[in-house]
């Protein structure tokens, strides 16, 4: 039976998630060999044109080809502005093709997409990139996501250089930030680290900021990249500056007026500042921030694409002794907004109640799969009516392949 690879257990066996986390996650690479066939269910050279071809929306640089010979970069498009058969001509004339997005848009990734945002906690987005023999996509560089490479058909060639400095994603000033020197093209500079061949079914994790570069020596190369974008210390300290702005008026004034140009200002703020920071220390909670992040992380995570309108079917029938299981990957807490209350947060959705709840809703949390009998701290009534609204919310469904 094939595997569908929607946790992150299945794409690293035998490593377990509790060594690669000590061992690997943000340190080194890892290199699995699984077999060929392994990832032709998800997208395989096939599949190529037939997302060009159905696919009718995206941004700018959904699909990325490299320049002609002599040129660098890459021209983007959207695919609806992209005729098929230039396509073919350009990967025939020696170009790689990437499509971007594919989280978006091909179902049969969906369980990886899912899996993985459910394991690391992260938005995840997939990359598919065809290199024709001989070529490289890119040059030595390094990525500001950690990534999974899953080789699909032919082989690559990866060269892996020791990590020297972890990025970060999302810095909102970037561009205007003041880069220390050994920021800059230096750390790409680093000694080679590994030399691997990637074959069929082959899976290589690479921590973000690890230089490397790939070239299909032999053949024509197909792989996917699944890049892991998680939450970072970074965004836990924007985070709770915002949640610390309703209570410090501080931390809600503006700058001054022409800072830009007016040195007495910038003198001005340089107090100022120290205030802020000082306001920011004295009302930032983590607990505050704990709940914002995770709150975040629940609503981007969602639902699986696993046909749950069968489930939601109001004729469907449901009794005390119905089998029922949590959705796989839907991320779910129990919290209390305030004393005498309780709630179960998921996706989007929160169910509230008295306090009394509490059992059942940690209950659902916390099992996998049961009967409704099973439910504690409600009558038959109650049961029935909680699981058929967590039912209707896309928290539960039936479960339709029993053990």
């Amino acid at each position: 039976m094939q595997k569908s690879f929607d946790r992150l257990e299945e794409l690293i066996a035998p490593v377990t998630p509790e060594r690669f986390f000590s061992d690997f996650w943000e340190k080194q690479f890892l290199h699995l060999e699984k077999g060929p066939g392994t990832f032709d269910h998800l997208f395989s050279i096939r599949d190529v044109d037939r997302w060009l071809m159905t696919v009718r929306g995206g941004p700018a640089d959904s699909v990325s080809i490299t320049a002609p010979e002599g040129a660098s970069g890459f021209q983007k498009y959207r695919p609806q502005d992209l005729a098929i058969d230039s396509v073919y001509e350009a990967f025939a004339n020696g170009r790689s093709v990437v499509l971007n997005y594919l989280e978006n848009c091909w179902p049969p990734l969906m369980g990886l997409v899912k899996g993985l945002g459910h394991d690391f906690c992260a938005e995840i987005g997939v990359n598919v990139y065809l290199t024709p023999k001989g070529k490289r996509t890119f040059s030595v560089h390094t990525d500001d996501h950690d990534v999974f490479i899953l080789q699909v058909n032919g082989e690559k060639v990866w060269r892996l250089y020791e990590l020297k400095y972890l990025s970060v994603m999302r810095l909102e000033h970037k561009q205007d930030l003041e880069v220390p020197a050994e920021w800059g093209p230096s750390r790409l500079e680093t000694p080679l680290a590994a030399e691997l061949r990637l074959r069929p079914g082959d899976v290589l994790y690479i921590p973000r900021g690890m230089p490397h570069c790939a070239i299909a020596e032999d053949s024509t190369s197909l792989h996917l990249t699944a890049s892991i974008m998680p939450f970072y210390w970074t965004d836990a300290l924007k985070a709770a500056v915002e949640q610390a702005s309703y209570s410090s008026p501080e931390l809600r004034k503006t700058l001054l007026p022409g800072f830009v140009s007016n040195p007495a200002a910038r003198d001005e703020m340089r107090a100022q500042f120290a205030r802020a920071m000082q306001a920011f220390a004295d009302n930032a909670s983590y607990d505050s921030v704990f709940n914002v992040l995770r709150r975040n992380r629940l609503r981007a995570q969602g639902y699986p694409l696993d046909g749950h309108f069968s489930h939601v079917d109001p004729s469907r029938e449901l009794t005390p002794e119905s089998v029922i299981e949590r959705r796989g990957t839907v991320l779910c807490f129990v919290e209390s907004p305030e004393p005498g209350f309780c709630s179960i947060r998921f996706a989007s959705r929160h169910i509230r109640g008295p306090e009394r709840l509490r059992r059942a809703f940690e209950f659902v949390r916390d099992s996998s799969r049961f009967t409704v009998s099973q439910l504690p701290g409600l009558d038959d009534n109650g049961k029935m009516v909680l699981v058929r609204r967590l039912i209707r919310e896309g928290l539960l469904q039936f479960a339709e392949h029993m053990p």
